[in-house]
Parts: C-alpha cells; sequence; structure tokens
C-alpha cells in the first residue's frame, strides 16, 4: 500500500496544545494592556498618531505593494509548478501508466479551448445569441409542446 492511500490522522500533543493557548493568553493580555495604556495616556496618543498619522499613505502603499508582488511570485510559482508536473506527466516513462496519462491530458481543455468556452459564456455573447432573428422557420425544430412567443414592439416606435 502506498504512502498516500495510509489513513493517517493529524495528532498534536497536549503539550503542544497547552503552549498554544497559554501563547494565545500572553498576546490577549498584552493587546489588552496596550489598548487600555493608550487610551489613558496622553502622551502616547500622540506619540502614536505623529507616529501613524504622518506616514500612513506610505505604509499604506507599502503595504499594497507586498500584496502585489506576493500575489504575483505566488501566480508564477504555481504556473511553473503545473508546467513541470504536465511536462513531467507527458514524458512519463512508464508505457502502462503513458496511456492514461495521455488520455488525461487530452480531456483537458486547451488555450484555443478555454477562449471559446469563454466566448460561449461571456454576456454579450449571450445576449447576441438570444436576440438572433431566425432566419426561417422551415430550419427551426419543431416541437408542439412549445409555441413562439409574439414579436416584442418598441415602446417609442408606435406602429399599429
Amino acid at each position: 500500500m502506498s504512502p498516500s492511500k495510509e489513513n493517517v490522522k493529524p495528532f498534536t500533543p497536549g503539550s503542544v496544545k497547552g503552549l498554544m493557548l497559554l501563547e494565545a493568553a500572553v498576546l490577549a493580555f498584552l493587546g489588552i494592556w496596550l489598548g487600555n495604556e493608550y487610551m489613558h495616556n496622553i502622551y502616547m496618543q500622540l506619540a502614536f498618531n505623529s507616529l501613524i498619522g504622518a506616514h500612513l499613505t506610505t505604509y499604506t502603499m507599502l503595504i499594497g505593494l507586498a500584496i502585489g508582488l506576493g500575489g504575483t511570485v505566488t501566480a508564477f510559482t504555481l504556473w511553473k509548478n503545473l508546467r513541470e508536473a504536465k511536462y513531467k506527466l507527458e514524458h512519463i516513462s512508464s508505457p502502462h501508466l503513458r496511456g492514461s496519462v495521455k488520455k488525461a491530458l487530452s480531456a483537458l481543455p486547451t488555450m484555443d479551448e478555454e477562449t471559446t468556452i469563454e466566448r460561449r459564456l461571456s454576456p454579450t455573447a449571450t445576449m447576441a445569441h438570444i436576440t438572433q432573428k431566425p432566419t426561417s422557420p422551415q430550419n427551426q425544430p419543431t416541437n408542439p409542446t412549445t409555441q413562439p412567443l409574439p414579436p416584442v414592439q418598441d415602446p417609442q416606435n408606435k406602429q399599429p
């Protein structure tokens, strides 16, 4: 049996759980103490407001830049790993697995198919499909349970 098939439950020792609870309690105590100190100490309020208030836009820009760069690095890393995994699957050496891998890879959409799917699901394409007028009634499939809707007239163009 392979290691990935085994049913292994995660286990955290009791001492680690106790240490995590103790750390959370210390952090909560320090947070409450710092909040109370800020509320009752005018000198701390002045120092904090001058430090943060003067450079608030700089901090905001740095945080936004860090989030953007982190997301870009994460996306690139995931794309690179996916590309490497696909390459390894395409060049697998076992002939027994090669057929099933090729079959699975052929089922994945390519870039052209994704574009076609996106075009089919886009709102403009859907509206164009809905508003298309049938070319001739002979080409339309007939279903006795459905009846065609009457044409909708434009309220601004009132013609009898």
